[in-house]
């Protein structure tokens, strides 16, 4: 804006209530200018910190503590990329950050979306919500729903995501955004992955958290997952034997924490800059006169540079776990090629997904931990009478955040990871074929991995 413009009103939006997402607040606002300029956007969107009280004070707790500078991150990717990145994303207006308080802001342009009071939460049609006019965008879409709300194909948006995603990553590597040294100060960096000592590797110890405590926290969370929530689960997670692995795999992950983060990082070729949560909730949707797919992406908070094989994770993390199970394979297989044809390395498609897996293991360590959360959001009295993932209690955004319906996704997809998928098996390959063939370690005793 030019220095003899000025905002001279701002105009709150009453109607429309953003809820997607759950790290911060969000609204949108309208603002007339001194100067009118078309130039200008007028329709602006904002997002804030949750507030340190009430429902809302773990999640402050968590962006404002366990998360930060992730909201500096987001400020620097706007400023410093807004230009070059390979997609679109929303014109920066403002955001500033205090380190004394952890109060943030930051302001962009509105996106035009078609509808933001049309997602559908509950049971799904079997008929896909048809496609909207050329140029029209989609959404705005919520964490873990797309069935019933995607306008198209579930993976057609999922590769896309991923070939744009690829795309900066690749370009990342090739030097399009400065060297390398400086994306490592502007941005969240990886320890150095040429000293192990940085990474806490500890063969003596459980790397993770003390291994009781562990044990502890999961006999609440295999009482909830099998007994009180059962009903949103798999049939088999009531069977003594799905318990007990479930048990081994999240204690074998607890144990070599330190280690699986750094075996992930050990080859450079797998550690980019890029979007640190790219999900359906974070881009932006329209098809051309053609009606071929594209999309622009925001929230770029907690950006930085790190290994691929546990961002892709949290790429995908929200997807129906059928479509995951049938797609990722061919999403990587896109992602390694789209990344190598922007600048990146070449990269082992299996090795990657070996890594991806293993890092939705890593996701339920910490869903382990929110169970007692969980069951605040949803009291232990009203799963008697819930019959499915569909039921308004578990399925909208409670507290206007879409917490509890994403932790109850993502534990139903990683069970299912760990008995459908060969979770444990891969986890326990990662001991034999990196801890012991390439680190050159002894196992961890069982004395290490449980007590």
């Amino acid at each position: 804006m030019d220095k003899d413009n000025r905002v001279t009103k701002i105009i709150l939006e009453k109607k429309i209530k953003v809820t997607t997402g759950n790290n911060g607040g969000k609204f949108l606002f309208e603002v007339r200018y001194a100067k009118p300029d078309p130039d200008l956007h007028t329709k602006l969107f904002a997002k804030v910190p949750f507030a340190a009280s009430g429902k809302t004070m773990s999640d402050r707790l968590s962006s404002s503590v366990n998360k930060q500078p992730a909201e500096l991150y987001e400020i620097n990717a706007y400023r410093y990329l807004e230009a070059t990145l390979p997609m679109k994303t929303p014109r920066f207006y403002f955001g500033d950050i205090s380190n004394e308080t952890s109060n943030w802001i930051i302001i962009t342009e509105r996106i035009d979306f078609h509808d933001f009071n049309g997602n559908n939460f509950g049971k799904p049609s079997a008929e896909t919500p048809k496609p909207l006019p050329p140029y029209e965008i989609e959404g705005p879409y919520d964490k873990c729903i797309d069935a019933g709300n995607l306008r198209g194909d579930h993976e057609e948006y999922y590769l896309l995501m991923t070939r744009v995603g690829a795309r900066m990553a690749g370009l990342a590597r090739n030097g399009a955004y400065g060297s390398q040294d400086l994306l490592k100060i502007a941005f969240r960096a990886s320890p150095d992955h040429t000293k192990p000592a940085l990474w806490g590797l500890n063969p003596d110890a459980a790397t993770g958290e003390p291994p009781k405590q562990v044990s502890t926290k999961l006999d609440l969370a295999i009482s909830f997952i099998c007994d009180t929530a059962k009903v949103v689960f798999p049939p088999y997670v009531t069977a003594q034997a799905f318990q007990s692995k479930f048990r081994k795999a999240m204690m074998l992950v607890n144990a070599y924490t330190a280690e699986i983060n750094y075996w992930m990082h050990m080859d450079n070729d797998y550690t980019a800059l890029g979007h640190m949560n790219l999900n359906v909730d974070n881009a932006y949707f329209w098809r051309d006169a053609d009606g071929k797919l594209d999309c622009g992406v925001f929230d770029w908070g907690g950006m930085g540079s790190s290994s691929y094989g546990a961002k892709l994770w949290w790429w995908y993390y929200c997807m129906d776990h059928n479509v995951f199970a049938k797609s990722i394979t061919k999403l990587l297989e896109t992602f390694c090629e789209q990344y190598q044809a922007s600048g990146g390395p070449g990269l082992d498609v299996k090795l990657l997904q070996k890594m991806v897996i293993i890092s939705g293991l890593q996701q339920m360590s910490g869903l382990v931990s929110a169970v007692p959360q969980i069951m605040k959001m949803c009291p232990k009295k009203n799963w008697a009478d819930i019959q499915d993932r569909y039921d308004p209690r578990i399925g909208l955004n409670v507290d206007d955040k879409s917490t509890l319906r994403t932790y109850l996704h993502c534990m139903n997809s990683i069970v299912r990871i760990i008995e459908e998928m060969k979770g444990l098996e891969i986890l326990e390959e990662f001991v034999q074929d990196v801890y012991v063939g390439m680190l050159k370690q002894t196992p961890k005793s069982d004395a290490i991995v449980y007590s």
